[in-house]
């Protein structure tokens, strides 16, 4: 059984060593540390030599992977705000997730521009809300 700082020292590592955190890491820190221990090591073993250009690539290569398989907004978003440190522009990334988007269809590049909205523009009105429904279009 792992101690409280145990749990939290090994959070902490995962937002250090990725530049994020997430429930999901928070809940193996509760229930399977070991397991959180592991995803931490892997991570650091992959990502430990990687100069700046090779993390906004693999950030990049994320991003067209995560959208053409529809993840939820939030972990595209992680994997947007990730691949902009590493040296991606806005524009770059929008490219990306159109073009992944266009592959994988509406909902897909939906999903990507959210998360790049949250990012670049949380000013913008968001791509997931009905706006309005009528039955004008029925008559």
């Amino acid at each position: 059984m792992a101690t409280e700082q145990e749990k939290q020292a090994e959070k902490e590592r995962v937002t250090r060593i990725s530049g994020f955190r997430v429930g999901a890491h928070d809940f193996l820190a509760e229930v399977d540390i070991d397991a959180l221990r592991g995803r931490n090591d892997r991570w650091e073993a992959q990502h430990r030599n990687l100069s700046r250009e090779e993390r906004k690539h693999e950030e990049l290569r994320r991003i067209a992977g995560y959208v053409a398989m529809r993840n939820p907004v939030y972990h595209i978003q992680i994997h947007v705000h990730a691949a902009h440190g590493a040296g991606a522009t806005p524009e770059e990334i929008y490219r990306v997730i159109d073009e992944a988007g266009g592959w994988a269809g509406g909902a897909a590049r939906q999903n990507g521009m959210e998360a790049w909205r949250l990012v670049f523009r949380p000013d913008l009105p968001t791509l997931l809300a009905v706006v309005e429904l009528t039955d004008d279009s029925l008559k």
